[in-house]
């Protein structure tokens, strides 16, 4: 019964072998689940962190391209109001040549009609200046 005994002893070794065998296979892979887990979690936190800092700078990009835009109508109602101001002067200029030109027709005896033709005077303006120049004719 010895060999009997003995082989029991081995089968049962063996099946202890084997029984350890299984808990530990399972315990590694445990083990390496537990660290892939861990750095999931690692990387999903610094995933998270990097959202969270495009996130602001998305805020502080929008902050600055609205007060950007804000400024660009500002410029653009001054630009406005530059050339309406321009055109005034242009506008002004054109008058003073035309009121000087007709002063010059007038002194040389064109007519209010002439005066209204050629420099673009109103029909009063040029009575106005045929009538400035005859006084200081006189």
């Amino acid at each position: 019964m010895s060999t009997y005994s003995d082989i029991s002893i081995y089968l049962a070794t063996a099946a202890l072998v084997v029984a350890v065998l299984a808990i530990m296979l399972p315990l590694s892979q445990l083990r390496r689940q537990a660290a892939e887990q861990q750095r999931l979690a690692e990387q999903l936190q610094a995933i998270q962190r990097d959202l969270r800092a495009l996130a602001h700078s998305a805020v502080s990009v929008g902050e600055r391209v609205g007060r950007l835009e804000q400024s660009g109508r500002g410029v653009e109602q001054r630009l406005d109001t530059l050339g309406l101001q321009q055109e005034k002067l242009v506008k002004g200029e054109e008058d003073e040549r035309s009121v000087e030109q007709a002063i010059k027709m007038a002194s040389k005896g064109a007519s209010i009609e002439e005066l209204m033709e050629i420099t673009g005077l109103s029909r009063g303006e040029a009575e106005l200046v045929a009538m400035v120049h005859r006084l200081e004719g006189s």
